[in-house]
């Protein structure tokens, strides 16, 4: 039995998360794993920009599973020097795939995501929601923090004042407080969403592959390094842009357009 549905069309990979029965909850070997591998696969592919993300059923995600963690049960299980490394070797590596990859990637955000879930949606670069989407960072309510390094990525999408308000309160954030806070680009009726996010990942799709790409890894590396080495590393990557077929045959079709323009108007 699959714990995730994966398929790849058009240039966009879509990956559903498919544990309706626990509100796809992450915890799980099986699970983390069916992720990884749905990652790992889309980047190996040329033809794929784009990572969808999305839930089955009336959840996004409920991060943690709960009973498992009231029953000390599987990544819950252990002294804290081996929860330690549980933690490292299991949620930890989704976040860092996340984090690393050149892909595009998009959440489409179909109901609650919480927790952990909260944290999966807010490591992809785009964020489109239902009108039924909800947002919490409930672990301080658990008696816990974000093990999975959703302390560093909720400042960076809210800024660190509001961080703190929803990581400390541990309240519920709607969609269209969602879409003020800038954890959401926009919000549309369920029966909408997949549609357009559909639209959107199809857009970026349609770009160059190689440039889609390696913007992303400019776009990540912007926020580690300081502002001489990014130049290095820009002029280095633009370098290689220049010499790509797609790069040619863009501006090609761009100057023949522009030609046509203006003998239309003479």
């Amino acid at each position: 039995m699959t714990h995730t549905e994966f398929t790849i069309s058009d240039g966009v990979a879509w990956l559903t998360l498919a544990r309706p029965e626990v509100r796809n909850a992450l915890t799980g070997d099986k699970m983390l794993e069916e992720i990884l591998g749905a990652v790992q696969t889309a980047e190996s592919d040329p033809a794929v920009t784009v990572l969808v993300v999305t839930g089955k059923g009336s959840a996004f995600s409920a991060g943690g599973d709960v009973r498992e963690m009231h029953a000390r049960e599987g990544m819950f299980d252990g002294s804290p020097e081996e929860l330690t490394e549980t933690y490292r070797n299991t949620i930890q590596r989704l976040t860092r795939a996340m984090a690393a990859t050149d892909l595009a990637t998009i959440a489409a955000v179909n109901g609650p995501a919480v927790g952990a879930g909260f944290d999966l949606a807010l490591s992809c670069d785009l964020r489109i929601g239902s009108t039924e989407a909800r947002f919490a960072h409930t672990f301080i309510d658990l008696g816990i923090i974000p093990g999975d390094g959703g302390a560093w990525l909720l400042p960076r999408v809210v800024g660190w004042q509001r961080a703190a308000e929803l990581a400390f309160t541990a309240r519920f954030v709607d969609a269209q407080e969602a879409v003020a806070l800038g954890i959401l680009i926009e919000a549309v009726t369920p029966e909408r969403l997949q549609a357009r996010t559909r639209e959107l990942a199809e857009l970026i799709a349609s770009k160059p592959g190689h440039s889609v790409r390696l913007t992303k890894r400019l776009l990540r590396q912007a926020r580690s390094m300081d502002l001489e080495g990014f130049l290095e590393l820009s002029a280095a990557l633009q370098a290689i842009s220049h010499h790509t077929d797609a790069h040619l045959e863009a501006v090609e079709s761009y100057v023949a357009s522009w030609d046509a323009k203006r003998k239309d108007r003479n």
